[in-house]
């Protein structure tokens, strides 16, 4: 039996074809037919790739962030991005550690520990919450 011959993408021709997925013009069996694109899996591999597997999980859209990857030549553009972005991250860590001392208080002031146990079953009473 033959094995079938590799082909070599370059990786500015992936993120084109990931870039047209993602943004909806076509589908990736589209996609996959249109550029003979052999490999039924090939263009998810591709967006996981390219599009990142994290963002999907964190809710983040990656059809802007491959545009501009692609698109965006202005330098003091994407500067002005990093620090926004790096300002939002310090925020997000700051309430982090601002819940983390309250629930520290809490535990030392008031003998509450509003920690979550890892595989804490729910109490009976809790699905009742609002009766009594």
């Amino acid at each position: 039996m033959k094995k079938a011959k590799t082909k070599k993408y370059s990786d500015s021709f992936k993120r084109e074809v990931v870039l047209e997925v993602l943004s909806g013009s076509i589908t990736k069996e589209e996609a996959r037919l249109r550029y003979n694109i052999g490999g039924r899996s090939t263009i998810l591999d591709w967006m996981r790739v390219y599009a990142g597997v994290k963002m999907k999980t964190t809710g983040v859209d990656p059809v802007p962030i491959l545009k501009d990857m692609g698109n965006s030549n202005d330098k003091s553009e994407l500067e002005k991005k990093v620090k926004d972005l790096e300002a939002k991250l310090e925020y997000a860590e700051l309430k982090g550690r601002a819940y983390q001392i309250m629930v520290e208080i809490a535990k030392e002031k008031y003998g509450l520990d509003l920690e979550k146990k890892h595989g804490a079953k729910q109490s009976k009473n809790s699905k009742k919450s609002g009766q009594k």
